[in-house]
C-alpha cells in the first residue's frame, strides 16, 4: 500500500459487529473466504464509493481469494467503478478451494503473481483482462552482507507448499557428501513435526524480521523443494540477499527466476536435488555469480516497481 496510489478499506466502521457476523454465517464458503472482516470491509467500501460516486473509480481486492460477494451489487450502484483482484493461489488450489466462481466472474480485471495463472484465470472467470504482475520484496530490508556469509551452509523458509518429504529424504545424502554442512530451517510451530529430527538440521521458529534477515544474510544457498507455487517470497527474499536458489521447477518459479541461472529440478528429482546442490557449494566462483544474478533479479521485483506496475494497470483498466 506503500507504493500504490490508493485508499486502504480495513473494515473499519460502527456498523454493529453482531450483525455482521450473522451476515457473514449466511454465506458459504464455496465461492472463497467471506467472513465477518469482508462485511464490514464491504460497508466501508460502500461508505467511499458513496462519496465518490460522480469520480471513476477502481477497487482492488488485494486478496481475490477472499472478501468478494456483492459485484453485481456494486457494478449496478456505482457504473463509474471497476473491479479487479490479485489472486495469489496456484490454479489447482483455486479450484478446489472456490468451486464455485461466480461471484468473482463479476470482475472486470484481474492480477496474477504467477505465469502460471494466467491463462487459468482468464478461463476459469471468463475474463480477457487478465495481467502478470510479479510479487514485490522490499530490496532496502533484504540486502547481501558479505561480512555474515557462512560456508556450507543451506537455507529453508517457511511451509506453504513446501516439499516436506522431498527436503527429508534428501538432507541425509547432502549430509553425506558435504562435510561440515548446516541445514537452517525457519518454520512455524505447527510444522515443526514436518522435519525430520538430523544433527546437521537446526530448526527455529517464531523468528523476527531481523532474525530472518540474519539466517538469509549467513546462507551460503537457499534449499528449497516445492511443490507447488505461484510467487514465492522465501525465493523472492532470498534472491534479494544475493543467494544462489536451489528449488522446484513448479509453477511460478521459472519466471522469478528468468536469467539467473539458478537451479530448477524437476519435481520427483531427489536425486538432482542432492547433485545440484553438491556441485554447486563445491564451486565458489558459481555461488558468487548466481548471488550477484538473484540480487539484480530482485531488484526488478522492487516494491518500488511492483507499485509503480500496479498504477500504471489501474489507468488501463479503463
Amino acid at each position: 500500500m506503500d507504493y500504490m496510489d490508493a485508499k486502504g478499506i480495513y473494515g473499519n466502521t460502527n456498523f454493529p459487529f453482531r450483525i455482521a457476523k450473522g451476515v457473514a454465517s449466511l454465506h458459504s464458503q464455496n465461492k472463497g473466504n467471506y467472513n465477518v472482516g469482508s462485511v464490514l470491509k464491504s460497508i466501508e467500501l460502500y461508505r467511499v464509493l458513496q462519496k465518490h460516486k460522480k469520480e471513476k473509480n477502481v477497487v482492488h481486492f488485494l486478496n481475490g481469494e477472499r472478501d468478494i460477494r456483492y459485484l453485481g451489487f456494486f457494478k449496478r450502484n456505482f457504473p463509474n467503478t471497476k473491479f479487479c483482484a490479485t489472486f495469489h493461489k496456484p490454479p489447482d488450489i483455486l479450484k478446489e478451494t472456490i468451486s464455485n466462481p461466480s461471484a468473482l466472474q463479476k470482475l472486470d480485471a484481474a492480477l496474477c503473481v504467477g505465469a502460471n495463472q494466467v491463462a487459468f484465470i482468464k478461463k476459469w472467470l471468463q475474463l480477457e483482462r487478465v495481467s502478470y504482475i510479479p510479487h514485490g520484496v522490499d530490496t532496502q530490508f533484504f540486502v547481501p552482507n558479505a561480512t555474515k556469509k557462512k560456508k556450507n551452509t543451506l537455507l529453508f523458509v517457511g511451509q506453504h507448499l513446501r516439499n516436506f518429504r522431498a527436503f527429508n529424504t534428501t538432507v541425509p545424502f547432502l549430509v553425506e557428501a558435504i562435510p561440515g554442512v548446516n541445514i537452517q530451517v525457519i518454520v512455524h510451530p505447527a510444522y515443526v513435526t514436518q522435519i525430520e529430527s538430523h544433527s546437521s538440521v537446526k530448526i527455529h521458529t517464531e523468528v523476527k524480521d531481523q532474525q530472518l534477515l540474519n539466517y538469509y544474510q549467513e546462507a551460503t544457498a537457499l534449499y528449497l523443494p516445492l511443490l507447488d507455487s505461484t510467487a514465492c517470497n522465501s525465493i523472492l527474499e532470498a534472491m534479494a540477499c544475493g543467494l544462489p536458489i536451489i528449488t522446484s521447477k513448479v509453477g511460478g518459479n521459472a519466471s522469478y527466476l528468468k536469467n539467473t541461472f539458478n537451479i530448477l529440478i524437476e519435481s520427483g528429482n531427489n536425486d538432482g536435488f542432492i547433485t545440484e546442490t553438491v556441485s554447486l557449494l563445491k564451486d565458489e566462483a558459481r555461488l558468487n555469480t548466481l548471488g550477484r544474478l538473484s540480487r539484480e533479479k530482485a531488484l526488478e521485483m522492487s516494491w518500488e516497481k511492483v507499485g509503480g506496475a500496479i498504477n500504471k494497470f489501474y489507468k488501463s483498466v479503463f
